[in-house]
């Protein structure tokens, strides 16, 4: 590829492969008798969990495990994922609220993972999980970007994660002061969402003294 600058096109090279079917996946490389994992899902977007019942699920056919939170950490692992935050504009750190790999008593979010299903296919793995007996208490739903309503995590009590800008304040209303006009309005961005074909993931087999890895990435 020919370099390139700041407001210069960019030609890709890797679309004619992608829309004629020819991409490559790690799932595409996967062995046949790899194992299978289905995450299940919250269908609602704010609820405590007061029931799960795995038992049906755990005994389907095909089924190696079905792994909840309390699986995790009764194994050691850390439910915890952690991210950066964002500094607010008086020096404070941005909310940074605890995002379990598996929902514990309470979803968040539609679609948050409740549990791992297991199994020796796809297709398996979700009979299995339709198995699984999830009861939800739904609990009030905030659907605006604005402030306030029933805070979802302790750690952001007016639901706002963090309170960010840039540039000298006292400089800007000055220069606002000495204009003749000034208009205040209302600006709605969209919404930008990373839909990935696979996630990041990757494929390792041992071949003699050699480890093979293949791994999707940029």
């Amino acid at each position: 590829m020919e370099k390139f600058g700041k407001s210069q096109s960019v030609n890709r090279v890797e679309d004619v492969r992608f829309l004629t079917g020819h991409g490559g996946y790690v799932d595409d490389i996967a062995p046949a008798d790899a194992l299978v994992a289905y995450v299940l899902r919250a269908p609602v977007a704010h609820a405590r969990i007061v029931g799960l019942d795995l038992d049906a699920a755990r005994m389907h056919d095909g089924v190696q495990l079905v792994i909840t939170a309390a699986d995790l950490q009764a194994a050691g692992v850390a439910l915890d994922m952690t991210a950066s935050t964002v500094t607010n504009l008086d020096g404070s750190q941005g909310a940074a609220p605890m995002r379990p790999l598996l929902a514990q008593d309470r979803v968040r979010f539609a679609g948050e993972a409740v549990a791992v299903v297991i199994a020796d296919s796809l297709e398996l793995a979700r009979d299995a999980a339709e198995q699984v007996v999830v009861d939800y208490e739904e609990l009030p739903v905030h659907l605006s970007l604005q402030a306030g309503g029933e805070p979802l995590h302790s750690e952001a009590p007016e639901n706002r994660a963090f309170d960010w800008g840039f540039g000298t304040k006292d400089a800007t209303e000055a220069a606002f002061d000495k204009a003749a006009h000034r208009v205040c309005l209302r600006i709605d961005d969209n919404r930008v969402i990373v839909n990935s074909l696979e996630p990041r993931g990757c494929f390792a087999e041992w071949d003699d003294n050699r480890l093979h890895l293949s791994v999707n990435g940029q």
